[in-house]
């Protein structure tokens, strides 16, 4: 309509509507007449707009809030402002203008929805978008202070050098020595005079064959060209490792003939009549095939393969397998070392409760009585056997040869290194001389174990903050007395040690 529009409105709020529309804006006069000018700017180029000119123009624009200007324009008196330096036209004028703009109430529906909610919106969204910079701002920190401070670890693990050491050295004990002395290569020892009484059951692992026996008849060959005569109690036949023997003596038995003396072919009308054997012991064994040869050993005539031997002429069968346990020598003699370990086990396991140990022949085993239940032979499925014995010998202190060996090596070490071994088999005795009477022994050991340089690394620790792998290496290598290093980071996308010490662990370990 070519007219421009002001609004008047005290709310704050209002106000922000109003330019967020494009109205510019009106306010009303001040209330002290002091002053010359007023806060209501009148144009007087401009004809002041009629009061239904500007409800119509008003209304038109804000259809939803005009009906409420109009009652509110109704209600309110002209107001009179006087100023002692405007003239009357100026009085008059100012007077119309603040009938036409009549003082508003603080409302929130003054301007219409769309408006308000245009408003809204752009206060929620600016306050959203702060929020979720805020939000990443908040993640980007705590994810480099988990990535440079929190996540980072290193484990470092350092293996000193380390260098073999073997000795081999003689060690007298003496019951009459108080203390060890590694020059001297002296320690004490303790006499021990123990006597036992041992009895146990055990397995009769002897077996004794009682099957049947197996038998047959054969051939005997007699190329001597002279008659012979064999009996069965001087006369075995043997084929591989079993034996037979004759059931009867055989007397008279001819000479072997040849039907061609070039081709070696026999003459059977000149042997003599099959002959009956059999096995020296049960067992199926002893079962052989028809023509089997078997070798003739005869006390008078010897062993003559080539001139006297037989061969099987019909199956050599009969022979069933039945064994019976039997106490057996051997069986006898592993129960007297049984008890005698056994004694000695006790022996030690009482001494060591005071630290001492009686090695191998240190000691004099004396056995004075071993009987068994049963003799070598009988059949039966286990048997007892009681020892009685007397053990007298010198015992050391372990802890007194490791102390000994370790201040002897000791003094030929430098003072960087320190002497380790394994505890479980840390040195091998053997008795060299044993004077029970005077109560002296010399001990042989062999040692092998490892000197170990010793590594200080108290103020490293700060030097690796922020470094490389290979820089790290290159610092604890630099150390003489360092054989290997191993770098373990953590997460495994770290490449350099973490920024805090504390987050640096050092550890020293030992090669195996």
């Amino acid at each position: 309509m070519g007219k421009e529009v002001f609004i008047l409105t005290m709310d704050e709020k209002g106000q922000l509507y109003a330019k967020e529309a494009g109205f510019g804006l009106k306010f009303l006069p001040k209330s002290h007449a002091s002053s010359s000018f007023s806060d209501v700017r009148v144009n007087k180029k401009e004809p002041v707009p009629k009061r239904d000119e500007l409800v119509r123009a008003t209304e038109n624009l804000f259809s939803g809030a005009v009906k409420e200007i109009k009652h509110v324009a109704q209600k309110l008196a002209p107001a009179k402002v006087v100023s002692k330096h405007v003239s009357a036209e100026s009085e008059k004028s100012a007077v119309e203008d603040a009938v036409l703009l009549p003082k508003l109430g603080i409302t929130d529906n003054f301007f219409p929805k769309e408006v308000k909610e245009k408003i809204q919106h752009k206060e929620k969204k600016g306050k959203s978008k702060k929020a979720l910079v805020g939000a990443l701002v908040l993640v980007v920190l705590v994810g480099l202070a988990l990535n440079f401070l929190v996540l980072p670890k290193a484990t470092v693990v350092v293996f000193p050098k380390t260098e073999p050491v073997t000795r081999d050295m003689e060690i007298n004990i003496s019951s009459n020595v108080k203390e060890i002395d590694a020059i001297k290569l002296t320690m004490p020892a303790t006499k021990v005079a123990e006597s036992v009484d041992l009895s146990e059951k055990f397995q009769s692992q002897g077996k004794k064959q009682v099957g049947n026996k197996s038998t047959g008849a054969v051939v005997i060959y007699n190329f001597t060209k002279l008659p012979i005569n064999l009996k069965s109690s001087t006369t075995i036949l043997t084929a591989g490792s079993k034996t037979y023997t004759l059931l009867n003596d055989v007397s008279g038995i001819k000479p072997t003939l040849y039907k061609n003396a070039k081709t070696k072919e026999v003459d059977d009308s000149s042997l003599s009549e099959p002959v009956q054997i059999v096995a020296s012991g049960g067992g199926e064994d002893f079962n052989l095939p028809a023509g089997t040869r078997l070798e003739i050993t005869n006390q008078v005539f010897g062993s003559k393969p080539q001139f006297l031997f037989a061969k099987s002429s019909t199956e050599i069968t009969g022979g069933t397998t039945r064994y019976l346990s039997t106490i057996s020598q051997e069986d006898v003699d592993n129960a007297k070392k049984q008890l005698q370990n056994k004694a000695l086990q006790e022996i030690n396991d009482k001494l060591k409760g005071s630290g001492l140990v009686l090695t191998d022949k240190a000691y004099i085993f004396e056995i004075t009585q071993f009987t068994t239940d049963n003799a070598v032979g009988t059949q039966t499925s286990n048997f007892s056997a009681a020892l009685q014995a007397k053990v007298t010998g010198l015992a050391y202190n372990e802890k007194d040869l490791s102390d000994l060996i370790t201040a002897r090596i000791g003094q030929t070490l430098s003072s960087n290194k320190t002497l380790k071994f394994d505890d479980t088999q840390p040195f091998a005795v053997k008795v060299k001389n044993l004077d029970i009477i005077n109560e002296l022994g010399t001990l042989s050991v062999h040692f092998e174990g490892q000197a170990v340089f010793n590594v200080d690394l108290p103020n490293i620790t700060p030097e690796l903050v922020g470094k490389s792998q290979n820089e790290v290496y290159e610092i604890l290598r630099s150390k003489a007395e360092i054989e290997k290093v191993e770098i373990t980071l953590a997460p495994s996308w770290q490449k350099t040690f973490p920024l805090l010490v504390s987050q640096i662990k050092l550890n020293i370990e030992q090669v195996k």
